[in-house]
């Protein structure tokens, strides 16, 4: 375990402190008791949230884009072209902030999987609208699909081939954990960290996770972040090996402002209807006992709602849901193949589908498809 790590969440279970899920289910296996996770709890208790902040959510966007050009030497933007993605890019480019550049990873092997189909469709004419829109702007499109096929040869260099599970997130994504290593391979970022410099790779992490239960409106986190780092790259963040910085879920004065406040925006949308009738709003999901109600995040009205900037240029934005929940849609072209490594990764999936004391942690409590359940952070009461 290291503390630099910690920044992006911990499960914390009896005396034991650890990133992994696999491990939080072993040891519970072997001794139940109390668990929780643990996201940054401690900073962002310190502020109240049921407070909404003064300045437009546009403001704050920019702010937290200000502060990450202040508190770093170098910025990799990893863009996707989907909501979260473009609004982040806008808070830098509307606002004249510098990035470094804008980075995108690619596998010259993938032609079948929904990356591909995003990719084509959505990404790259986007980036060279971009690129004429702002033409110093750096674009980075790195082929990793070579380093995919090495993945357990850079776990074997790293000391870590006999403890598989537990390296991975509970979303077994091989890109993700490839992409956790790009500070490894990618000469100019060594270079860069080799001089003592900063460097961020900012990501989106996601929208909020608002719902509705007993007339109150609640906020938690989520360790879905497992699907951006892996506990391999937290347990070799030594502090100098850069920093994923989630632009809207960081531990930052910043971030806890920007969620407050779309927090209250969505609340002050849908108060009316909630307390009237809560499956009559658009995007609502139905009801569950002990959760109470929420609302689709990938709903348009939901997201007009805190990326106001997105909608008011005519950018299409492809609605791609992975069908898999063990393994990200930008592995499809690995996990199904023949590829060097492609073997043993559905081994270590098979391996843990065998174990029968993770089945009652399934999303339906029969099969690994549908991935593990959530766990959520302490409540924050909007």
């Amino acid at each position: 375990m290291t503390r630099f790590g910690d920044r992006y969440g911990f499960y914390q279970i009896g005396d034991v402190k650890t990133y992994s899920k696999y491990e939080l289910m072993d040891i519970h296996h072997d001794k139940p008791q109390a668990w929780h996770w643990n996201y940054n709890d401690e900073f962002f208790s310190r502020y109240d949230w049921t407070v909404e902040p003064k300045q437009s959510i546009d403001d704050l966007y920019k702010k937290r884009a200000e502060q990450l050009r202040r508190d770093y030497d170098y910025l990799i933007f990893y863009y996707s072209g989907g909501h979260d993605s473009a609004n982040m890019l806008r808070a830098f480019l509307d606002n004249n902030i510098h990035l470094d550049e804008i980075c995108v990873f690619y596998s010259k092997f993938d032609s079948i999987s929904l990356q591909h189909k995003e990719l084509t469709l959505q990404t790259w004419p986007k980036l060279n609208d971009l690129k004429k829109q702002y033409p110093k702007l750096k674009i980075r499109k790195f082929e990793y699909g070579e380093h995919i096929l090495k993945w357990h040869e850079y776990v074997k260099e790293l000391g870590y081939e006999n403890n598989l599970p537990y390296i991975f997130s509970a979303f077994f994504s091989v890109n993700i954990l490839i992409l956790g290593l790009a500070h490894r391979y990618i000469d100019d970022w060594k270079k860069l960290l080799n001089q003592g410099k900063k460097i961020s790779w900012i990501l989106g992490a996601d929208k909020p996770l608002l719902r509705y239960y007993n007339k109150q409106w609640i906020f938690n986190f989520h360790d879905l972040l497992q699907m951006i780092i892996t506990p391999m790259r937290q347990l070799l963040d030594n502090g100098n090996i850069g920093t994923y910085e989630f632009f809207y879920w960081a531990p930052s004065k910043e971030c806890v402002d920007i969620l407050i406040k779309q927090c209250h925006l969505l609340k002050n949308e849908y108060k009316e209807q909630a307390e009237k009738d809560f499956s009559k709003i658009i995007g609502a999901k139905n009801f569950v006992p002990g959760y109470g109600w929420e609302i689709d995040k990938n709903d348009n009205e939901f997201n007009k709602i805190i990326y106001p900037r997105n909608f008011k240029f005519k950018e299409n934005f492809v609605k791609i849901k992975s069908p898999f929940y063990i393994w990200g849609y930008r592995d499809e072209w690995f996990f199904n193949s023949n590829y060097e490594g492609a073997k043993i990764h559905r081994d270590m999936i098979n391996s843990i589908c065998n174990k029968s004391h993770y089945r009652s942690w399934y999303n339906d409590k029969t099969t690994i498809n549908y991935g593990f359940r959530n766990a959520m952070s302490r409540d924050y009461i909007i």
